[in-house]
Order: structure tokens, then sequence, then C-alpha cells
């Protein structure tokens, strides 16, 4: 009996000092589960103070964000603001609009080399050519340094800006202008990609074509989206030339072609360059009808889309 009850006493006391290891070990548990994450809050704006007039601001905007540390967080908003958690440290961001007709994405993953290019027109190309469709409104927004502290919130915005220009032409024809049956157009020395980051072009290579329509009996207007004309800028050779082929009701046809850069145009960086031509048709004997330009005027608005690269005056 007393070797049972020294036992009991022994078990007894094994018995708490195992059920005091197990509440230790489960306090210990629950400190480690309410362990805050070294996380933050983001939210972030877009201010459209920068949207082209006349033009809506696009259906949803794609974010990304650039950790130091190499990391790349992606999401989307399409109601103009975006929130979410993120580790904490310091990122760079691009908020760019991705759905756009006539465009492609390249370099996403590296915050500098990011860029936005114009599809290729394949059904014009020659072998030393390289035609690009229209691209639609590109809106690129970026931020240099967004911090994210641990259980904090950062707000801040992001100013989208377009990316695109816009040339519009008018097209008034004089003298036996109702001797033109057709119409086509083509502007030369076009950037086909843009950095995302930047918005800076680097080659003014690219042809894309422009769809003359008539709007009365001797005017007819064009427009086309691009990246980005060729820049005033020593190390850019390469000029702005609108191509406009008439072809007449007696079978014949006629190319002319005019610079819009250099010393014509006041800034080419502009979103808006506008174009009015005058033409004057005229009969001839030998080749049935003729076609001269009597007038060329390029004027630009004030909004601009700086685009020219290595340029010192540039913010970034």
């Amino acid at each position: 009996m007393g070797k049972i009850a020294y036992m009991g006493r022994v078990s007894l006391r094994c018995a708490a000092l195992a059920v005091g290891m197990t509440l230790l070990a489960s306090s210990c548990v629950k400190r480690n589960l309410y362990v805050k994450p070294d996380e933050g809050t983001v939210i972030l704006d877009m201010d459209w103070k920068n949207l082209v007039q006349g033009e809506n601001p696009p259906q949803q905007m794609s974010l990304y964000f650039y950790g130091e540390n190499g990391t790349l967080l992606r999401g989307t908003t399409d109601n103009g603001t975006f929130t979410t958690v993120l580790p904490s440290g310091n990122y760079k961001v691009l908020a760019v609009n991705e759905e756009v007709e006539g465009v492609g994405f390249n370099n996403m993953s590296d915050y500098d080399r990011a860029y936005a290019y114009a599809l290729p027109l394949n059904k014009l190309a020659k072998a030393d050519e390289e035609w690009v469709r229209q691209p639609g409104w590109v809106y690129s927004g970026h931020l240099l340094e967004v911090n994210v502290l641990k259980q904090d919130t950062t707000l801040t915005t992001v100013v989208p800006e377009p990316m695109v220009q816009r040339v519009s032409m008018n097209i008034y024809l004089t003298g036996d202008y109702d001797a033109v049956a057709e119409m086509s157009a083509a502007l030369s020395g076009v950037a086909a990609s843009v950095l995302l980051s930047t918005g800076e072009c680097n080659d003014y290579a690219a042809l894309t074509q422009l769809e003359p329509q008539q709007v009365a009996g001797n005017h007819y207007t064009a427009n086309a989206l691009v990246f980005g004309v060729a820049a005033v800028n020593p190390d850019v050779s390469v000029d702005n030339k609108v191509r406009l082929e008439l072809s007449f009701n007696n079978g014949g046809s006629q190319v002319l072609e005019e610079t819009i850069t250099g010393d014509v145009i006041e800034d080419p960086t502009a979103t808006e360059i506008n174009i009015n031509v005058e033409i004057e048709v005229s009969a001839n004997s030998e080749v049935g009808f003729t076609a001269v330009i009597t007038g060329w005027e390029v004027t630009t608005d004030g909004m601009n889309v700086d685009n020219r690269p290595n340029d010192p005056t540039k913010q970034q």
C-alpha cells in the first residue's frame, strides 16, 4: 500500500510538471501567431489631369510594383483607386492601360526597360520599310519611390500621361478637284515604340497609314495616332514626311510629299499636331491632270508628349 501511495505522489508531481510544460508551450505558440506581419497598406489614386481633351479615361489600369529586392507585384484598378497590402520596403511603380488596340507590351518585369510598341502592319511592308498600325491612346504614369512601412498606410497619387500623339490633317483641293477619284496618305519617320517610365522614343524609322475621308466636295480629313514624330535633335536624322497619293478619274495618279518637322513645326512634342494643306489640281494635255501643293501650315496645341531622347530639360 505504501509503495502504491508513493508512486501515486510521484505520478501527481509528474503530471503537474507535464501540464505546466504544456501550458508554457501553448503560450509560446500563441505569442508567435500574434506577431504582426512586416507589411503595410498602399492606397494609390489616379489623377487624370493630363487626359487628352475629348477622350475618356481607360476603363482599367494595370499597376506594377517593382521591389528593391527584385520582387514584382501586379494589380489592376477600374475605379481610379487601388488599395493593396505589400511587404515593407521601397518600390518603383508603373501604371499603364494595357488593353489598347494596335499595341503590344514588352519587358514589363523591368521598370527601366518596359515599353509599348505599335503592332506591325505587314500588308504594306516592303523589304526596306517598317509599317506599323496606329496605336490607341496609351497612358503611363510612374513613381520613382513608394516607401511601404510596417503596419502603416501609404497614400500616394500617380498622374498618367499620354504616350501618343495625334496628327490631324485637313486637305483642301482647288482647281479641277472633281478629277480626284481617290486619295491615300502615309506618315513617315514615326516611332514604333515608347518607354513607359520616361515616355522616350529612340527610333523614328516607321511609317503609318492614314485614310483620308471626303467630308465635302473639295475637303478631306485624315488622322493618325503615333508614339512620336521625329524630334528636333541633332542625333535624329529622319524627317517626318506626309505622303499623299491622288488617283484621278482618268486612271492617272500622282504622289506629293511634304515635311512637317524641322523648321516647319513649332513643337514636335505636342499631343495634337494639326496640318492644313491646299492642293491645286489642274488639267494637263500631256498627262491628264497634275497636282501641286500651294499651301502648307502646321500648328500644335499646348499639351506635350515629351518623347525626345537625351533631352536635358525633361523631368524624370
